[in-house]
């Protein structure tokens, strides 16, 4: 005697909602018995086996439509069909890491900021060779930007502080190709003191470089001031574009 089970048991043996189970008979990849008497949903073994294949496929990534239709396929399709969704998978695994490792740049930049308010002012290299000029409207470097934030760079100079240029870092084998006249920036020592620069988001966007900068220069004479970009946050309810800042040190 065939065994029949409801489609509540069906739905709990396979932890499968309902609503779900009929979906699947709608699309035709189901086709469960009706009861002569209740006209109730009946499933039978070889629909457990169905379901089962379901499941399986789905979980491979394949549309309900493709699942209906594998029984009309040739070995060869089966196997293209198979290959495009590995292929499928791939790319979403390279976008993933790719999301993957821009998230772990963000969280080293708060790492980096929590770094230097912790410890300012320690003598160290600068993490860049060279920055180029950057305006909004190169379409090229502002899809660098949108990369990887970091690279935006602010360039001054302790002796004209209020003459600032922006620009984007890129390495000294990149720099080639630019013209010298879009280069704001070389790197030709490699000591430099780094703190976190603050910048309020308001009228007038005033930072606290300059204070950090008599600090510094009551003990050394400074030459340029690279500002990089951290993130935007708040402190203290106010909103602040925070930076890691090097000030090169002459002497």
């Amino acid at each position: 005697m065939n065994r029949f089970f409801q489609i509540g048991e069906i739905s709990q043996f396979f932890d499968v909602p309902a609503p779900t189970l009929r979906y699947w008979e709608d699309k035709g990849v189901l086709h469960p018995e009706k009861g002569s008497e209740n006209r109730y949903r009946e499933y039978t073994v070889e629909d457990l086996m169905t379901i089962s294949d379901v499941i399986f496929y789905k979980n491979l990534g394949l549309q309900l439509k493709e699942i209906r239709d594998m029984d009309d396929l040739t070995p060869v399709q089966h196997g293209q069909l198979f290959t495009e969704k590995l292929s499928e998978l791939e790319q979403q695994q390279k976008m993933l890491t790719h999301r993957m490792e821009k998230l772990n740049r963000h969280i080293q930049a708060v790492k980096t900021l929590e770094d230097l308010q912790n410890d300012p002012y320690q003598e160290s290299d600068i993490d860049t060779d060279c920055i180029v000029s950057f305006d909004l409207i190169e379409q090229d470097k502002l899809r660098q930007y949108i990369e990887n934030p970091y690279l935006y760079s602010r360039v001054q100079h302790s002796q004209t502080l209020p003459l600032e240029q922006r620009g984007i870092t890129v390495s000294s084998d990149m720099a080639v190709s630019f013209p010298e006249a879009s280069i704001l920036w070389r790197k030709k020592t490699n000591r430099y003191l780094t703190f976190l620069m603050k910048e309020e988001i308001t009228a007038g966007f005033q930072n606290d470089l300059p204070c950090h900068l008599a600090h510094i220069q009551k003990t050394h004479h400074t030459g340029s001031i690279i500002s990089r970009f951290l993130l935007c946050a708040q402190e203290h309810g106010r909103t602040y574009d925070f930076y890691k800042t090097f000030v090169e040190i002459l002497s």
